[in-house]
Protein backbone atom coordinates (compact mmCIF):
# COMPACT_ATOMS: atom_id res chain seq x y z
CA UNK A 1 0.00 0.00 0.00
CA UNK A 2 1.16 3.16 -0.65
CA UNK A 3 0.74 6.78 0.89
CA UNK A 4 -0.94 10.02 -0.62
CA UNK A 5 1.16 12.45 -1.71
CA UNK A 6 -0.77 15.27 1.10
CA UNK A 7 0.50 12.23 4.20
CA UNK A 8 4.22 12.33 2.66
CA UNK A 9 4.13 16.01 2.55
CA UNK A 10 2.57 16.32 6.23
CA UNK A 11 5.54 13.82 7.28
CA UNK A 12 8.29 15.66 5.91
CA UNK A 13 6.87 18.83 7.01
CA UNK A 14 6.29 17.93 10.27
CA UNK A 15 10.42 17.24 10.53
CA UNK A 16 11.85 19.91 8.58
CA UNK A 17 10.63 22.35 11.63
CA UNK A 18 12.19 20.79 14.84
CA UNK A 19 9.58 19.57 17.40
CA UNK A 20 10.90 22.06 20.01
CA UNK A 21 10.39 25.22 18.34
CA UNK A 22 6.83 24.00 16.20
CA UNK A 23 5.04 25.23 19.08
CA UNK A 24 6.74 28.06 19.97
CA UNK A 25 6.81 29.69 16.20
CA UNK A 26 3.64 28.98 15.67
CA UNK A 27 2.37 31.09 19.22
CA UNK A 28 4.73 33.59 18.70
CA UNK A 29 3.03 33.88 15.07
CA UNK A 30 -0.19 34.28 16.65
CA UNK A 31 0.72 36.31 19.18
CA UNK A 32 2.41 39.01 16.91
CA UNK A 33 -0.76 39.19 14.47
CA UNK A 34 -3.60 39.18 17.10
CA UNK A 35 -1.97 41.90 19.50
CA UNK A 36 -0.01 44.09 17.56
CA UNK A 37 -1.88 43.50 14.18
CA UNK A 38 -1.15 42.40 10.97
CA UNK A 39 0.87 45.30 9.78
CA UNK A 40 3.09 45.94 12.63
CA UNK A 41 3.88 41.83 12.80
CA UNK A 42 4.66 41.96 9.48
CA UNK A 43 7.16 45.11 10.01
CA UNK A 44 8.73 43.17 12.88
CA UNK A 45 9.35 40.13 10.32
CA UNK A 46 10.57 42.37 7.82
CA UNK A 47 13.11 43.38 10.08
CA UNK A 48 13.85 39.67 11.73
CA UNK A 49 14.41 38.93 7.99
CA UNK A 50 16.96 41.97 7.10
CA UNK A 51 19.11 40.86 10.66
CA UNK A 52 18.70 37.63 9.31
CA UNK A 53 20.41 38.52 6.01
CA UNK A 54 23.23 41.26 7.49
CA UNK A 55 23.77 38.23 9.95
CA UNK A 56 24.29 35.27 6.89
CA UNK A 57 25.43 37.43 3.73
CA UNK A 58 25.63 35.85 0.23
CA UNK A 59 29.21 36.58 -1.70
CA UNK A 60 29.06 38.69 -4.44
CA UNK A 61 27.32 37.88 -7.12
CA UNK A 62 27.38 39.21 -10.92
CA UNK A 63 24.01 37.48 -12.12
CA UNK A 64 20.83 36.47 -10.99
CA UNK A 65 21.56 33.01 -11.81
CA UNK A 66 24.86 33.21 -9.13
CA UNK A 67 22.55 34.55 -6.68
CA UNK A 68 20.34 31.75 -7.13
CA UNK A 69 23.10 29.41 -6.46
CA UNK A 70 24.22 31.63 -3.57
CA UNK A 71 20.57 31.75 -2.04
CA UNK A 72 20.08 28.42 -2.29
CA UNK A 73 23.30 27.09 -0.69
CA UNK A 74 22.41 29.74 2.40
CA UNK A 75 19.09 28.25 2.26
CA UNK A 76 20.13 24.79 2.30
CA UNK A 77 22.24 25.26 5.39
CA UNK A 78 19.79 26.62 7.67
CA UNK A 79 17.10 23.96 6.06
CA UNK A 80 14.63 26.84 4.88
CA UNK A 81 13.82 24.93 1.22
CA UNK A 82 14.60 26.59 -2.06
CA UNK A 83 14.65 29.43 -4.54
CA UNK A 84 14.02 30.21 -8.25
CA UNK A 85 14.60 33.67 -9.86
CA UNK A 86 13.20 35.29 -13.03
CA UNK A 87 13.49 38.82 -14.14
CA UNK A 88 9.93 39.96 -14.56
CA UNK A 89 11.18 43.30 -15.91
CA UNK A 90 10.24 46.06 -13.95
CA UNK A 91 10.62 43.30 -11.25
CA UNK A 92 12.98 39.93 -9.89
CA UNK A 93 10.27 37.41 -9.19
CA UNK A 94 11.06 35.00 -6.49
CA UNK A 95 9.27 31.72 -5.71
CA UNK A 96 10.21 30.01 -2.40
CA UNK A 97 9.77 26.65 -2.59
CA UNK A 98 10.20 23.79 0.19
CA UNK A 99 9.84 26.37 3.00
CA UNK A 100 9.00 25.24 6.99
CA UNK A 101 6.20 27.07 6.54
CA UNK A 102 3.49 24.34 7.91
CA UNK A 103 4.12 23.73 11.46
CA UNK A 104 1.38 20.90 12.84
CA UNK A 105 0.98 23.00 16.05
CA UNK A 106 0.00 26.11 13.96
CA UNK A 107 -3.69 26.04 14.93
CA UNK A 108 -4.41 29.59 14.18
CA UNK A 109 -2.84 29.56 10.44
CA UNK A 110 -0.66 32.69 11.04
CA UNK A 111 2.65 30.65 10.56
CA UNK A 112 2.89 30.95 6.91
CA UNK A 113 2.26 34.58 6.38
CA UNK A 114 4.94 35.09 9.22
CA UNK A 115 7.40 33.10 7.66
CA UNK A 116 6.58 34.83 4.48
CA UNK A 117 6.79 38.00 5.98
CA UNK A 118 10.50 36.83 7.03
CA UNK A 119 11.35 35.97 3.94
CA UNK A 120 10.22 39.63 2.60
CA UNK A 121 13.58 40.81 4.97
CA UNK A 122 15.43 37.81 3.95
CA UNK A 123 15.71 38.43 0.40
CA UNK A 124 15.19 42.28 0.69
CA UNK A 125 18.89 42.21 2.26
CA UNK A 126 20.66 39.90 0.30
CA UNK A 127 19.44 42.05 -2.79
CA UNK A 128 19.92 45.26 -1.17
CA UNK A 129 23.49 44.25 -0.38
CA UNK A 130 24.15 43.23 -3.84
CA UNK A 131 23.87 46.98 -4.31
CA UNK A 132 20.05 46.76 -5.63
CA UNK A 133 18.99 49.81 -3.83
CA UNK A 134 16.88 51.20 -0.88
CA UNK A 135 14.00 52.04 -2.49
CA UNK A 136 13.88 48.43 -4.12
CA UNK A 137 11.85 45.70 -1.40
CA UNK A 138 10.43 41.78 -1.57
CA UNK A 139 6.85 42.10 -1.07
CA UNK A 140 4.20 38.86 -1.20
CA UNK A 141 3.04 38.80 -4.55
CA UNK A 142 0.60 35.80 -3.98
CA UNK A 143 -0.92 34.20 -0.80
CA UNK A 144 1.38 31.81 1.16
CA UNK A 145 0.45 28.42 0.62
CA UNK A 146 2.16 24.68 1.36
CA UNK A 147 3.72 25.08 -1.51
CA UNK A 148 5.29 27.96 -2.39
CA UNK A 149 6.01 31.70 -1.44
CA UNK A 150 6.05 34.20 -4.51
CA UNK A 151 7.70 37.60 -3.89
CA UNK A 152 8.52 40.33 -6.23
CA UNK A 153 11.34 42.38 -5.63
CA UNK A 154 10.91 46.12 -6.95
CA UNK A 155 10.62 49.26 -6.14
CA UNK A 156 8.63 49.45 -2.67
CA UNK A 157 5.02 51.24 -2.44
Amino acid sequence: MTQSNDTVISYYADRQVSAQWRGTLAAIAAELFENVGVEPARGFLRQTGLRLAASSPLGTTETLEGFQVAANQALAAMDWGLVALSDAGEAVMIRHEAGPWRISEDASGAWPAAFAALLEGLYTGWLRAQGAGEVLAARIDLEASEQAVVLRFAKAA
